[in-house]
């Protein structure tokens, strides 16, 4: 009877840590593949979007686009390697304004006026403005509010700083 109760547990011991190996396998192949973004910001970046997956492997940048981006350098408000979900507005080639009436790309406003977030990095709004063409490997990154900490704030991005195509799910 000992052995009979031994021989079933080994059993269900043999399927738990099958299914828990593929449970974890599946977990890793997720995670190179995808991600998951989660904004639980008050003022979102994105309005009506709080979930977003990432596809890795979908990189080819589309104006108007939305995209996980790596952070660098845009301490003290993000670490280097925070990713962000914005949109791709200015790409290689285009003329990027931001002045006190908005942002503009090739002339087209983008975003409204205002740059609260100048106040938390201990600059004036004007220390912001400015107009330049975007270099092979300039990306203009935007969220749709005046308090999205976006381009505006720290320039353009890379493309190896673009880490997956976002797609919203809520």
């Amino acid at each position: 009877m000992a052995e009979g109760f031994l021989r079933s547990r080994r059993k269900i011991l043999i399927k738990m840590l099958l299914v828990a190996a593929i449970g974890i396998g599946f977990m890793e192949w997720f995670k190179a593949n995808y991600i998951l973004g989660v904004d639980e910001q008050i003022v979102k970046c994105i309005p009506g979007v709080d979930y977003v997956i990432g596809d890795r492997d979908d990189r080819e940048l589309v104006r108007g686009g939305i995209f996980i981006v790596e952070s660098r350098g845009i301490e003290p408000l993000f670490d280097d390697g925070t990713l962000l979900v914005k949109f791709l507005r200015g790409l290689p080639g285009d003329t990027v304004k931001v002045s006190e009436s908005g942002v503009f790309i090739n002339g087209n406003k983008v975003a409204d006026a205002g740059l609260p977030n100048a106040e938390k990095l201990g600059q004036e709004e004007e220390a912001f403005y400015g107009e330049k063409v975007l270099g092979p490997d300039e990306y203009w990154i935007l969220g749709t509010t005046p308090q999205s900490f976006d381009s505006r704030y720290w320039g353009s991005v890379s493309y190896e700083q673009i880490k997956a195509r976002a797609y919203p799910l809520i």
